[in-house]
C-alpha cells in the first residue's frame, strides 16, 4: 500500500503532461500555405535567416512611413514573395484594397496570389474587376524592385485571366485571353510566354489551324532579352527548331532542378502529349510534382493534367 499513492502521482503526472506536449508539437508543426487541387497540402519552402532579416527589415521601413500608397503595397507584398510567404503577401494586399478599392494594380496582383494559392474563383473576381478598371485607360507599366519597367497592367492581367481559364479547362476563353494579352505587349519575354499559353491553348481547344502562324516568329534569331527563357525554349520545341533533349534533360534527378527547368519539363511532357505519347507525358507531370516549386504554374497545370 505504501507504493500505490507515488505509482498513481506518476500516471497523473505523466497523463497531464501529454496534451501539453502534443500542444507544443502542434504549435511548432509548420502550417501548410495552401493545398493542390488534389487536396495535398503545399508547404513554403524555408529561407535563410539573412533573407527573412532582409523582408522583415525591407518591410518595417515600408511601414515606418505611416500613410502607405498601392505601391507600397506592392513593394511589401514582393518582401514577402521574396521568403515564400504567399498567404501574407494576399492578406497585405487585401489590406491595400480595403483603402483602395479600385487599385486595378493591386487586384491584378493579388488576383495572380489567389492562382497560386490555387483559389481561381477568387483570382477571376479580381482580374475581371481590374480589366473593368483598366479598360479606358492608356498602357500602365509594372516596374520590378529595382525600377525596371516589365511589362504592362492590361498585359499581365489577360494574362492571368487566360491562365484561370487553362486551369479550368475552359481552353477557347483561355485562347481568347491570351490573343487579347499579346495585343499589349511588344518585350519578347513577353510575348514569348503569352504565346507559350496560347499555343497549348489552342492546340486543347482544336484550334490547329492557327499554330503554325503562331509558331512562325520563334526561331533562333527571334528578339528576346533572354535566350534561355523556358517559354521561349518550349517555343522553340513545338516549332521544331530544337529536339526534345536541347529543352531539357528529363533523366536529371527532379531535386537538383531549378524552377526554370521545371517550367520546362512541363512543356516538354505537353509536347509528348501533343505528339500522341500520352504515357511519356503523364511520367513527365508526376515529375513536375515531385518537384518543390508548387507556386509555379507549370506545378499547378500539371496537377490537374496528370492521371493516375
Amino acid at each position: 500500500m505504501r507504493n500505490f499513492f507515488p505509482l498513481i502521482a506518476i500516471v497523473v503526472l505523466a497523463s497531464c503532461s501529454k496534451p501539453k506536449e502534443a500542444a507544443i508539437a502542434t504549435e511548432s508543426a509548420p502550417e501548410p500555405e495552401t493545398y493542390s487541387f488534389a487536396g495535398n497540402p503545399l508547404f513554403a519552402k524555408p529561407v535563410d535567416s539573412i533573407a527573412q532579416f532582409k523582408s522583415d527589415s525591407a518591410i518595417a521601413a515600408i511601414k515606418s512611413k505611416g500613410e502607405l500608397s498601392e505601391e507600397d503595397y506592392i513593394e511589401i507584398s514582393r518582401q514577402l514573395l521574396a521568403v515564400n510567404h504567399f498567404k501574407k503577401a494576399v492578406e497585405n494586399f487585401s489590406e491595400g484594397i480595403e483603402k483602395y478599392p479600385s487599385s486595378f494594380k493591386l487586384l491584378r496582383h493579388r488576383g495572380h496570389r489567389y492562382l497560386n494559392l490555387r483559389q481561381p474563383d477568387k483570382a477571376i473576381v479580381d482580374l475581371n474587376k481590374a480589366e473593368e478598371l483598366i479598360r479606358t485607360q492608356p498602357e500602365v507599366w509594372e516596374y520590378d524592385g529595382s525600377g525596371k519597367p516589365t511589362a504592362t497592367y492590361q498585359h499581365q492581367i489577360w494574362y492571368h485571366i487566360g491562365l484561370y481559364h487553362y486551369l479550368k479547362r475552359n481552353y477557347t476563353e483561355s485562347a481568347a485571353a491570351y490573343e487579347k494579352s499579346l495585343a499589349f505587349t511588344k518585350e519578347g519575354n513577353n510575348i514569348a510566354g503569352a504565346s507559350d499559353w496560347l499555343y497549348n491553348a489552342y492546340q486543347r481547344s482544336g484550334q490547329k489551324d492557327k499554330i503554325t502562324g503562331l509558331l512562325k516568329p520563334f526561331t533562333l534569331d527571334f528578339t528576346i532579352e533572354n535566350k534561355d527563357y523556358p517559354y521561349f525554349r518550349r517555343l522553340l520545341l513545338f516549332n521544331g527548331v530544337i529536339k526534345p533533349e536541347e529543352l531539357v534533360d528529363d533523366a536529371k534527378p527532379i531535386g537538383e532542378m531549378t524552377l526554370l527547368e521545371v517550367t520546362k519539363l512541363y512543356g516538354l511532357a505537353n509536347w509528348h502529349a501533343y505528339n500522341g505519347n500520352k504515357e511519356k507525358a503523364n511520367e513527365l507531370y508526376k515529375k513536375v510534382l515531385e518537384s518543390k516549386e508548387w507556386p509555379g504554374f507549370a506545378y499547378a497545370c500539371a496537377e490537374l493534367d496528370v492521371t493516375q
